[in-house]
């Protein structure tokens, strides 16, 4: 295949479905970064509750407001966030992906964040259940340090899935940049530096998507 950047997408979201927390990175096939942006959306950070599904929603926005007081994270309006991704879908030309990338697409129209610039993409989440999940070793794994659904089944998180891949990762912080840098990232890198993992990809129909003609590259 010839060489690509990905845009590796998370966010972390309030209980009216819109994004508080963006956070992005672009990476090279050998997980270069070659950008990178995480900011807290002006507007709804500290205006919205977060979704209960991160906990106690001000238990939650007060985690946010250290990092925030840390210099880790800066407010930005959406128009900020949009010029980035324009700057960076002149520059990269990259593949889009997120870890089940129907619920950040989803958030991000919610919010007017527009991913729709982006021709290429694909679900992180599908690939890495194709190519990772299956796998003996990673049930394993999630036999050994009971990663399991609510229903009793194999989770296939990104937190173990990347955990599983690095073991000495922590758990996953669920901050959208960190999310998508530190483990989101790993899970890409072993999917795309696989050789197997094209044809494996291609076999189970993600390739059949015009969004997803990278696949078919050399």
């Amino acid at each position: 295949m010839k060489k690509h950047y990905y845009l590796i997408v998370d966010c972390e979201t309030t209980g009216d479905q819109r994004v508080a927390d963006f956070g992005a990175v672009v990476v090279d096939r050998n997980n270069k970064i070659a950008a990178s942006i995480g900011v807290l959306v002006s507007g709804i950070f500290g205006e919205t509750e977060f979704h209960w599904a991160l906990g106690n929603p001000k238990t939650t926005e007060a985690k946010y407001r250290r990092i925030l007081a840390a210099g880790q994270r800066a407010l930005a309006p959406v128009a900020y966030i949009n010029r980035w991704l324009a700057e960076v879908a002149a520059t990269y030309q990259p593949v889009l992906t997120a870890y089940n990338i129907g619920f950040d697409w989803g958030k991000c129209r919610n919010t007017d964040i527009d991913l729709g610039i982006f021709s290429q993409r694909f679900d992180l989440m599908m690939a890495a259940r194709t190519v990772i999940v299956p796998t003996e070793a990673y049930q394993n794994a999630c036999r050994e340090n009971d990663w399991f659904t609510a229903g009793g089944k194999l989770s296939s998180k990104a937190d173990h899935v990347a955990r599983f891949l690095d073991p000495t990762l922590p758990a996953e912080p669920h901050t959208a940049l960190e999310d998508a840098r530190d483990y989101e990232s790993v899970i890409l890198n072993a999917i795309i530096r696989d050789p197997k993992s094209r044809a494996q990809l291609i076999d189970a129909g993600m390739a059949r998507s015009p969004s997803a003609r990278w696949l078919l590259e050399k």
